[in-house]
């Protein structure tokens, strides 16, 4: 399944440098806001109102949280940290990033400085066109090396990675069917979980982290 080509952005005509964006954003009541090269985006819809989107972001940084830790491989930054790489393109703060153990100098207080190794975007009714479109083109040509986008709506887990071209190519499934992770040996997730009424927790999840160690030799 190829990206829904459609785009829309909610911007403000408010002009800031990214340090006056990161003072005067340091919180913002009813809705969300990205620095836009210069501009402010403000999206009306507070992310805490869509129990699915916060029941899968909840999931994932909890798994990876633990994946993490116990593989060594690197750590997760949670929505509304700012990845800054360049004054001409847009400071987007995904749900999750991880950045990798050789990267984790890029983590400053307030953002993160460069990209990411992987960005994940959980799709929300508003922000459809943004996730798909927008975001898919901005990480590709940033050389975000990993951008794994997750669409309740249309029940589709894709983990798109960078090809030796520098486009995004879908990571195909492995031959039990789950999401695998260039980057991250060991990963591996069917991705039916994600659409089930109850996600995986307690023993479940610890069955699912389990298989994943025992994938990268832990």
């Amino acid at each position: 399944m190829q990206p829904v080509m459609t785009s829309t952005e909610v911007k403000t005509t408010e002009s800031l440098t990214f340090e006056e964006y990161l003072e005067r954003y340091d919180s913002y009541e009813g809705g969300r806001t990205e620095w836009l090269a210069g501009k402010v985006a403000v999206y009306p819809y507070p992310m805490s109102n869509n129990v699915q989107h916060n029941q899968i972001l909840a999931f994932f940084t909890t798994l990876l949280t633990l994946f993490l830790g116990f593989t060594r491989l690197g750590k997760i930054v949670i929505a509304g940290v700012p990845m800054k790489y360049s004054d001409d393109h847009p400071a987007r703060e995904p749900d999750l990033m991880i950045l990798l153990t050789a990267h984790l100098g890029r983590i400053a207080d307030k953002y993160v400085d460069g990209i990411a190794d992987v960005v994940i975007e959980i799709v929300s009714p508003e922000s459809v066109a943004r996730d798909h479109v927008d975001k898919f083109r901005e990480f590709e040509r940033a050389g975000v090396p990993e951008y794994w986008m997750f669409d309740p709506m249309r029940e589709d887990a894709a983990i798109w990675a960078l090809d030796e071209h520098g486009r995004y190519r879908r990571v195909p499934l492995d031959a039990q069917g789950r999401l695998v992770s260039p980057l991250l040996p060991g990963f591996t997730l069917p991705p039916s979980v994600l659409w089930l009424d109850t996600l995986p927790d307690g023993q479940d999840l610890w069955d699912l982290l389990q298989t994943m160690l025992v994938n990268a030799g832990r």
